[in-house]
């Protein structure tokens, strides 16, 4: 190869060298500028994205910022008196169209104004027609009537449109039948018995609804002129111990109002010290000590209807008489008409036994005796001095008790004759009935016995254990004898002191250990021949305990009921007891027992389930009881309200607070 052809070639080498170095170099300039393409594609995109996110973020933090408000009434609570709305304010964070709990941030109170004065008293309206008396009428239907083939009754209701006090034919809105049941037929002839006495008739009498049970009724009654009881026998009368049933027609039932308002407003009429009570059966009035916030607390009455409350006494002119505190308020019957015995206090004497007359409105100071509950005795009250003696008073003055009038100057003396060796007389147990005035009393060989005043003034001593006290409870007359739980040994029983001065123990009851505590409960209580009364035996469970007089026999009347009459106690009507007890699956409920194994039950469950029932007060009232309780009705609860039990069937009656809340149960 020639020089030149070496130096074309290495210079065409060199030139695609160089070429070939270019063409790389251009490659490369090309592929990045691609990536950077892609890159500002993608960049654009992200921005694109970001924007999107940032405006969706946007517009929900927009949507979350939406407020809401909502509204809640609510009835008179403090600082609100006659209530509000309640306004809650907040941001809807979840979206779910609620302000809940944790989403409010503001909250506002707009209370009710108070309400405004009464506006004048209108113009008197025109004097309308007097209500017309509601008449009821029976009439007796003979056998063969169209209606009642065997007779029967037809009792007839209208209003006495004429005031000729007859309820005429025109005038009757109402007529019901009562058929007597058809005649069955004969039964097989019984063998022949031993002759004895004839049999007693069955009668039946239609009597006044009492006011417990309902304001315009009547009873029928059933029974059999056996002289049950305190009856007589075939006197063709039927007497309250021989009604074997009842039926009841009520017409209107139980008004239940506010009487009376002695403190205007909302203050407290009645509080503690100042919330004594008593009814005047024959006046048909209640005296009660109650505030007006002018007087103090004095005593009031009322006739029971509404606006008819009257100041009777103001004993303290400038202060609170306080009548009752102590002692409450004692109605005694006597020729100066009804009587109140109250301590009370004149803002002069310091506190003093009174005596309010309604006869003459004049009241009186008898002096100071021990607060102590009275005790009625031969037509007018026995009280306690301060030194322990007792006084008789009628309302005249103050005598010492075997000073009574009704026995003349040789009787004193000789009553004062046997009881000088005595001392702590009656300060144990003292219990008076029609018959005698029966006490404790210590003698000279510092053993406490029983001892016995007759209203002749003959006096009668036991003695019980000679070798230690003799502790009574709940002394109970049976004629001229007195039943009372007494302690033998180391547990309470039976024991009855006869009138000839002999006593003895009823059949005992075996504690498994320990004391019977016989009577803590129920106290004592006669049903016929039957002795009722609770007591332990067992399981440290009181449970309701019987023992008939005549034969001795004492039997439990119920396993189920326990701590009966722990509560409020008992109550009796109608040869019935009714009384508070706990049973294992119903709690603390209203019980009842005729002294039989069948009628001692749960009267009803006013709270059912396990839960108990909170009683008030039990008050026997004519041949049924009236109660104080809380309970419910077809599931609601209706709190302490007012209850009336007549035979098995018990009502609600009285709610004086129907639109209370509902109280939680522990």
């Amino acid at each position: 190869m020639s020089e030149e052809d070496r130096i074309w070639s290495e210079d065409t080498r060199e030139s695609e060298e160089e070429q070939n170095e270019e063409g790389h170099e251009h490659r490369h300039n090309r592929l990045f500028s691609a990536l950077q393409v892609i890159a500002v594609v993608v960049a654009m995109l992200l921005a694109v994205y970001n924007n999107a996110l940032i405006k969706a973020e946007e517009e929900q933090a927009f949507e979350s910022q939406q407020m809401f408000i909502e509204t809640e009434p609510f009835g008179p609570l403090a600082p609100c008196h006659e209530g509000g709305i309640h306004f809650n304010l907040g941001t809807d964070t979840n979206l779910n169209g609620v302000v809940e709990t944790n989403e409010v941030t503001s909250d506002t109170v707009l209370c009710h104004g108070l309400q405004g004065l009464s506006g004048p008293q209108g113009q008197p309206g025109m004097d309308g027609n007097e209500a017309s008396i509601q008449l009821l009428t029976s009439q007796t239907l003979p056998l063969g009537h169209d209606f009642c083939p065997s007779g029967g009754t037809n009792i007839s209701m209208g209003l006495d449109i004429n005031t000729n006090e007859v309820l005429e034919e025109e005038e009757i809105s109402n007529s019901t039948l009562l058929c007597n049941g058809v005649i069955g037929a004969s039964g097989n002839n019984g063998s022949a018995g031993i002759d004895g006495s004839s049999g007693y008739s069955a009668l039946v009498d239609k009597v006044p609804a009492p006011s417990y049970l309902c304001r315009d009724g009547f009873v029928i009654q059933f029974g059999v002129d056996d002289g049950r009881g305190e009856g007589s026998v075939s006197n063709d009368v039927l007497e309250e111990d021989e009604v074997r049933e009842r039926l009841n027609f009520c017409f209107e039932p139980l008004r239940s109002e506010r009487f009376t308002d002695v403190f205007d407003g909302v203050a407290d009429s009645m509080t503690t010290g100042c919330d004594q009570g008593l009814w005047l059966p024959n006046a048909e009035q209640f005296i009660f000590s109650a505030n007006d916030g002018q007087v103090g607390c004095e005593l009031f009455v009322s006739d029971g209807e509404v606006n008819t409350t009257e100041l009777l006494l103001d004993l303290h002119p400038n202060g609170d008489g306080l009548p009752g505190q102590f002692i409450g308020l004692n109605h005694l019957e006597s020729h100066q008409g009804d009587l109140i015995f109250f301590d009370g206090t004149n803002g002069v004497d310091g506190r003093a036994l009174w005596v309010h007359s309604t006869a003459n409105n004049s009241s009186w100071s008898l002096g100071v005796v021990e607060w102590h509950q009275p005790k009625p005795w031969a037509e007018g009250l026995l009280f306690t001095l301060t030194n322990g003696d007792y006084v008789w008073t009628n309302g005249t003055a103050l005598l010492p008790w075997h000073h009574h009038p009704m026995w003349n100057s040789s009787v004193r003396q000789q009553i004062a004759t046997s009881i000088s060796p005595l001392t702590h007389i009656g300060q144990a147990w003292l219990h008076a009935d029609e018959h005698a005035l029966w006490f404790s009393a210590r003698d000279g060989n510092d053993d406490v016995e029983a001892y016995r005043i007759t209203i002749q003034g003959t006096m009668t001593s036991w003695s019980v254990n000679p070798f230690a006290n003799l502790e009574l409870t709940h002394p109970l007359s049976d004629g001229e004898n007195l039943l009372a739980i007494g302690t033998k040994g180391t547990a309470k029983q039976l024991l009855r002191l006869n009138d000839n001065g002999s006593s003895e123990w009823l059949p005992s009851l075996a504690p498994s250990m320990g004391d019977t505590k016989m009577g803590k409960g129920m106290g004592l209580h006669k049903i016929g021949d039957n002795l009722v009364y609770d007591a332990e035996v067992s399981l440290n469970e009181a449970r309701v305990w019987t023992t008939n007089v005549a034969n001795g026999i004492t039997l439990q009347l119920s396993p189920e009921l326990l701590s009966p009459g722990a509560q409020v106690g008992v109550a009796q009507a109608n040869n019935r007891l009714l009384f508070d007890c706990i049973t294992p699956s119903g709690g603390t409920e209203v019980c009842v027992t005729d002294a039989t194994p069948m009628g001692t039950k749960v009267m009803h469950e006013l709270t059912p389930g396990p839960l108990s029932t909170t009683i008030e007060a039990i008050v026997a009232v004519g041949n049924g009881w009236l109660l104080i309780a809380d309970g419910t009705i077809n599931g609601t609860d209706v709190g302490t309200s007012l209850w009336t039990v007549d035979g098995e069937a018990m009502r609600h009656v009285y709610n004086p607070w129907p639109g209370r809340p509902i109280p939680v149960r522990p």
